[in-house]
């Protein structure tokens, strides 16, 4: 009896070991994570704290991640297309998606994109953002756009009410906010940012990049020509200026109006600003703004599946508002979400949102897309600073980007 005890007990100490041996954990998984959010404390550690959640959450996933200043990124980023070796995912610039997708950096997620349920509730030019050659090569976590932001205040001292709706409206408001120590209106206008604040004048107008030379074109440069020359109600030196400098600007109270994004409202609000935000005046065509922001991109080569369920995980888990929204500067971009307050991390948000259905974003321009900036940079200085007639400075521009986008 005794030794049948003893044989029963080995048999079922033999079976909890095969059943132990059963059920050891899935082998953990590296994913590589490259950004470049960490131009501030408050987006940087937002970044670390999404992550972190979702490795707490996913035991079997780590997430090594580099995060690198824009232009250190920039570089890295153009090594490893060219080298192959690209990460599992990458936070980039959406101007940068179409120039990775055609060196043959990313995975296509298309068929992923459409059976995922959230694909379909992006506003369609947030969605148009991740689309190269009519396929998918990201997911549109962080949007942004341009708007008007303007001291309370100062339009409250000029006998102003609401914000200007039309380019007549917002040159009137402008000249009206000017004094001698305080511009109407400011912008960036070097390099990139002076082509973010001409092209949604040339859509405004009913134009764009491909037909310059054309009233629409001719009429955009002159509302800026007017602005900065005739009035004088836009600096001089604004073309020295980046968005940043424009935003600094503006929380000092030496301009009263700014054609901005929301990363100018956490420097609002610290310096204790009562302002408020708008869409941006319509011209002759109607209302256009800026699409911007990062697209989460998958390296071609990498661990594509569980890259895709960290990027979905990151749209879809409704606690990451906190770090998107007031962490990461971003915007409700869902049908879904665009009038949810949970996304309304700050007041102004909708004086943001209110513009995003017509924005355009700048990836239909292509791969060449940083070369076509230039061009329509180079074409508003000249104009800007006299050096070329309008019609000359479109006629110039006109024949480089017609090269670039043959």
């Amino acid at each position: 009896m005794r030794g049948r005890a003893l044989l029963l007990a080995a048999a079922l100490f033999a079976a909890g070991a095969c059943n132990a041996e059963q059920i050891d954990p899935p082998e953990q998984v590296t994913l590589t994570w490259w950004d470049y959010l960490n131009h501030s404390p408050m987006a940087d550690q937002a970044v670390d704290s999404l992550l972190t959640r979702y490795q707490t959450e996913h035991p079997d996933v780590r997430i090594e991640r580099t995060s690198l200043p824009r232009a250190e990124f920039q570089a890295k980023l153009a090594e490893a297309t060219a080298s192959g070796v690209f990460p599992d995912i990458a936070a980039v610039d959406t101007t940068d998606l179409p120039r990775l997708a055609e060196g043959g950096a990313l995975a296509d997620v298309t068929d992923r994109f459409d059976r995922w349920d959230v694909g379909d509730r992006f506003l369609p030019p947030v969605r148009d953002s991740v689309v190269h050659e009519g396929r998918v090569h990201g997911v549109p976590l962080r949007t942004t756009t341009t708007a008007l932001v303007y001291h309370r205040d100062h339009f409250t001292a000029a006998g102003l009410t609401d914000p200007p709706t039309t380019w007549a409206g917002l040159r009137a408001a402008a000249k009206a906010l000017t004094t001698a120590d305080r511009s109407g209106l400011c912008f960036g206008a070097k390099d990139d940012d002076l082509t973010a604040t001409l092209l949604p004048l040339l859509w405004q107008a009913g134009g764009d990049v491909t037909d310059l030379g054309d009233e629409a074109s001719l009429d955009a440069l002159a509302h800026l020509d007017g602005l900065v020359n005739a009035d004088r109600s836009t600096p001089a030196d604004v073309l020295g200026w980046t968005d940043a400098d424009a935003r600094q600007r503006l929380a000092e109270g030496r301009c009263a109006m700014a054609v901005t994004g929301p990363a100018a409202i956490p420097e609002l609000n610290q310096a204790g600003l009562d302002w408020a935000a708008a869409p941006l005046p319509d011209g002759a065509a109607g209302a256009a703004g800026l699409l911007g922001g990062e697209t989460w991109v998958i390296g071609r080569h990498g661990e594509v599946d569980r890259a895709w369920d960290v990027l979905t995980w990151l749209a879809e888990h409704p606690d990451n508002t906190t770090e998107f929204g007031g962490g990461l500067g971003a915007l409700p971009n869902r049908t879904d979400t665009v009038d949810d307050l949970a996304w309304r991390w700050d007041p102004n948000v909708p004086g943001f949102t209110g513009g995003l259905g017509s924005a355009r974003n700048r990836t239909a321009y292509g791969a060449k897309y940083p070369e076509v900036s230039r061009a329509l940079a180079t074409m508003a200085t000249r104009v800007l600073t006299g050096e070329r007639r309008p019609d000359q400075a479109t006629a110039d521009a006109r024949a480089e980007i017609d090269r670039l986008l043959r």
